[in-house]
């Protein structure tokens, strides 16, 4: 191996430097900003503040210190980092349901859509996570690519999950929660992965095998990565079958909803259905007939004769099956179309054929 590549995998292996007491405090002090920054921006529904987070977060580092460790086949070290890394995570979590705790967050409220992005891990955050190892890894060995490093950060994600974990905690999310401690799980198992093998690329095989013993720790140390991003994987496949599931569903829901309706002009605002729990939500705008403005009369007497014949409640029912339980939300509207110039006022056309015009 030539010194350049010797002193730059000793500075990989030695992240520390000479003072570690010193690193780890400044690590302990951007952890603490990261999570801080993190559960904030969640809060107020900011994704620019939660990018801030991912930059100032210290968690890349260690993790690929553990990776540099499994292929020197030194398994102390390797293992003390992933406690390290195992431990930090889990402050995160504490920290970020003492912040919501301490602002008294009412648990009432809606849970922020940036908390509820983290929930919903599928095998493209892996696919994510094992470039962001790469491209890590990569720049730790070739400091002229240094500016790639705050994308490789983004990319990731490390704080923002035990963020969301912490907060969806707080609102009393269990579930959720752990979805969202899977998505580190899932980071954190395919930076490891990637960056071995960016290492075992980088590194020459005769000073990373030459002894059977380091062969044989680093083969140990890879089969029980492997064998935990399997486990991970696993979840992952099942989140992904489910969302692939409610996608589907959803846009069929949708598609029956408009055909129940027609001629009546209906518009589909939402239609969030969650497989695993048997639940769905929907939302709805009904037109009324331009005569409606007129009368005085009850809802129910004001429908089109078409939509009271055949409930909505049948053609969900046919859609979703028996073992659902489902949220209609729905609110009636005059739907008017106004000729400028004239006294004419007609029905206003339907939603999907003013969509389709545009």
């Amino acid at each position: 191996m030539s010194t350049r590549k010797f002193s730059t995998t000793r500075s990989i292996l030695r992240f520390e430097g000479t003072d570690k007491a010193a690193y780890w405090r400044r690590f302990a002090m951007l952890l603490t900003l990261s999570v801080i920054i993190a559960t904030m921006g969640m809060l107020r529904d900011s994704g620019a503040v939660v990018i801030a987070a991912m930059l100032v977060a210290p968690l890349m580092t260690p993790i690929l210190g553990v990776a540099a460790a499994m292929v020197m086949g030194w398994l102390g070290r390797a293992f003390n980092l992933a406690l390290i890394v195992c431990g930090a995570a889990i402050l995160c979590v504490l920290l970020a349901w003492l912040l919501v705790y301490v602002a008294d967050v009412p648990r009432g409220i809606l849970i922020p859509d940036q908390v509820l992005a983290r929930t919903d891990p599928g095998t493209e955050d892996l696919i994510v996570a094992l470039a962001a190892g790469v491209a890590g890894a990569y720049v730790q060995i070739n400091r002229s690519e240094a500016s790639l490093l705050p994308g490789a950060a983004i990319g990731v994600s490390l704080v923002p999950p035990l963020s969301a974990s912490g907060v969806l905690l707080y609102f009393g999310e269990p579930g959720e929660a752990y979805e969202a401690g899977l998505l580190f799980a899932t980071n954190l198992g395919a930076i490891i992965l990637s960056a071995c093998a960016v290492y075992i690329v980088y590194a020459a095989r005769s000073m990373v095998f030459s002894k059977g013993r380091r062969k044989l720790n680093f083969t140990a140390s890879v089969t029980v990565t492997l064998a935990f991003l399997a486990l991970v994987v696993l979840q992952l496949g099942k989140s992904t079958y489910n969302r692939y599931l409610e996608t589907r569903t959803e846009a069929q829901v949708a598609q029956a909803i408009r055909d129940w309706a027609d001629p009546v002009s209906v518009e589909v605002i939402r239609i969030d259905v969650n497989a695993k729990r048997k639940q769905a939500d929907i939302w709805l705008i009904v037109d009324l007939p331009i005569e409606a403005a007129y009368k005085v009369s009850s809802v129910a007497g004001l429908l089109p004769e078409s939509l009271r014949e055949t409930p909505l409640v049948n053609v969900l029912q046919d859609q979703l099956g028996p073992g659902y339980l489902v949220v209609v939300r729905f609110q009636n509207r005059i739907g008017a179309q106004v000729i400028l110039g004239t006294d004419a006022v007609q029905q206003a056309p339907d939603v999907d054929e003013i969509s389709e015009e545009n």
